[in-house]
């Protein structure tokens, strides 16, 4: 396990309501939104303060100190990260679905994603003006099951990090996450801009 293993706290979460109307089934303009639909989302939005746990963990690696794959080539550093809103929205999302409030649930279920979303893009921003600090060019970012890295590299991140720390587990046979509303994901750090997929800000 590396020497430095960090935590980012400080998460400003807002959350667009088009956005979830459209996870919710709303794919277009031209759906007229249903009042009722809108004081749902709206109630739900007021649970996120006491429902939400945001927490992100992460440590910066020499491309040595990882496994070698081949979407770590080039790179001279990779960061690593595991991002999650803790176990309590799921949990109210079971109790309204036992009440048979399904559609409450699945507001709430947009609204979860949406915010572990928000949690991953600002640790994603932290870690990419790291990389800048340090004269190096950072990718876009990356989760295991993109592209050419395979859901099983799961292992190799949860290897790395010590997710219990954060209340997060793996499922090894599915490489699944627990609770279901975490991301992991990694940045290569460069030190040449040719190598780097994301548009930057030097």
């Amino acid at each position: 396990m590396p020497e430095t293993i960090e935590r980012i706290r400080n998460f400003t979460i807002e959350l667009d309501e088009k956005r979830i109307l459209r996870l919710i089934g709303y794919k277009s303009r031209s759906y007229e939104v249903h009042h009722g639909i809108e004081k749902l989302i709206s109630e739900e939005k007021k649970k996120l303060d006491s429902l939400l746990q945001p927490v992100a963990l992460y440590t910066i690696l020499d491309y040595e100190e990882t496994n070698k794959h081949p979407i770590f080539e080039h790179a001279k550093k990779v960061a690593l990260c595991l991002c999650t809103i803790g176990p309590k929205l799921e949990e109210e999302i079971r109790k309204l679905m036992k009440k048979n409030e399904l559609l409450r649930a699945l507001i709430l279920d947009a609204l979860g994603s949406e915010a572990v979303e928000e949690v991953a893009r600002q640790s994603d921003e932290f870690l990419a003006t790291k990389a800048r600090k340090t004269n190096l060019w950072p990718s876009k970012r990356f989760s295991p099951g993109y592209k050419k890295w395979n859901i099983k590299e799961q292992r190799f991140v949860f290897s790395i990090l010590p997710a219990e720390q954060i209340g997060v587990r793996l499922i090894r046979d599915s490489c699944m996450m627990i609770p279901r509303k975490s991301i992991s994901f990694r940045i290569n750090f460069y030190k040449d801009q040719k190598y780097s997929t994301r548009k930057q800000k030097k």
